[in-house]
């Protein structure tokens, strides 16, 4: 009995909890019983326990808004998951076949990536608990404004311009054209002075 009663408080850690069970071991069961006599010392160990109880408190790892959240996330996590596995074969694709519909798929795909790990750093770092309610969700509202500016931006170069593939191979290019690098002209123009 004595084991079960420590390993039910075992969760609880503080003082309380550790006094109120040392008050339920010290206290004989049979002066508790209607056949005995209640003594002015059962009386104020029975007194110890019952405020006990109101005074123990116990803690949790996890917060108060989090154990709250409703909805199921599995599906969210899923597409998240599936997300960045698509990744694996929308890059490559996307640079050895340059197209608009690739350019497309790589712009949509690559802006939910990054909105969505963006997001995630948002929620943890700038919960409304730390930062306030106002800064949180002026953080959240930033963060769509510019996932949706990124994806017009892309969009743009991609009906516009040569697409996203073929820009990045044209930087690639810029310094593979007999042009120095601009550590070289930096070294030679410190060498002349």
């Amino acid at each position: 009995m004595a084991l079960s009663l420590m390993l039910r408080n075992a969760g609880k850690f503080n003082v309380i909890g550790l006094a109120k069970t040392t008050a339920q071991l010290s206290l004989p069961f049979r002066s508790l019983t209607t056949k005995g006599v209640v003594s002015a010392e059962n009386l104020k160990t029975l007194a110890l326990i019952k405020n006990s109880q109101a005074i123990s408190r116990s803690f949790s790892l996890s917060s108060v808004k989090m154990a709250a959240a409703k909805g199921n996330h599995t599906p969210l996590w899923t597409a998240e998951r599936l997300l960045s596995l698509s990744l694996l074969g929308v890059v490559p694709a996307a640079f050895i076949y340059p197209s608009q519909t690739l350019d497309a798929l790589l712009a949509v795909s690559v802006v939910l990536h990054s909105h969505w790990g963006v997001e995630a750093m948002i929620t943890d770092y700038a919960r409304p608990q730390v930062v306030g309610p106002l800064v949180s969700k002026a953080a959240h509202g930033a963060l769509i404004l510019l996932s949706i500016a990124t994806l017009g931006g892309l969009f743009y170069i991609i009906q516009n311009d040569v697409g996203i593939a073929n820009s990045i191979k044209q930087l690639w290019k810029i310094n593979g054209s007999g042009s120095k690098p601009i550590a070289e002209d930096a070294l030679e123009d410190c060498t002349n002075q």
